[in-house]
């Protein structure tokens, strides 16, 4: 009877223990120039949480970055760099937590930043681009697909007409007009 009963309290803390766990979230970024795909050192990175700066820090020689994002919160992440258009993402870990889990998930987002140019207004990047939903009792991050193929047309139209005027510009020409464009300050 006491070998039963024991067996039936072990049973639920055995069952429980298998599911008692929480992820948090290390965003890894790669900051990449949009015409050459090069790493873009320097590139400044803002993490915002729940509407109020966090952390800002550059990308490194190789255009990378890491953040570790809490649970429980929401955060937009944006990435910019003067003379190029910005960028953003969205993401939210509220969910299930269980206390003293130190697992670590990770994302990679790469942001490939357009030079800014005279003709096309790029603010359209101003919107985030991504809506990201983070589950800490699994660890797995999904995107909402049905936001991202809103913004789709829009993008690829605008892109494309960039891409279009790139082709138009002589290579030197190209390069004066980088060097003319006015830095972003925020």
């Amino acid at each position: 009877m006491k070998l039963t009963r024991c067996l039936l309290l072990a049973i639920p803390l055995l069952c429980m223990g298998g599911h008692a766990w929480a992820f948090r979230l290390r965003l890894n970024g790669l900051v990449t120039e949009y015409s050459t795909q090069q790493p873009m050192q320097a590139a400044r990175v803002r993490i915002y949480k729940d509407g109020l700066l966090l952390a800002q820090q550059a990308s490194n020689a190789a255009g990378k970055y890491a953040m570790m994002l809490e649970n429980n919160a929401h955060y937009v992440l944006r990435v910019d760099a003067p003379g190029y258009q910005g960028k953003s993402i969205m993401v939210d870990t509220h969910g299930t937590e269980w206390q003293g889990d130190k697992r670590i998930a990770e994302l990679l987002v790469e942001m490939r930043l357009p030079s800014l140019r005279t003709g096309i207004d790029l603010s359209y990047f101003d919107l985030p681009l991504g809506l990201a939903r983070f589950e800490p009792a699994t660890g797995f991050t999904r995107w909402n697909k049905t936001y991202e193929r809103s913004l789709a047309m829009g993008a690829h139209a605008l892109m494309e007409q960039y891409v279009r005027q790139e082709a138009e510009m002589p290579a030197a020409g190209a390069e004066a007009h980088r060097r003319v464009m006015p830095a972003i300050r925020l």
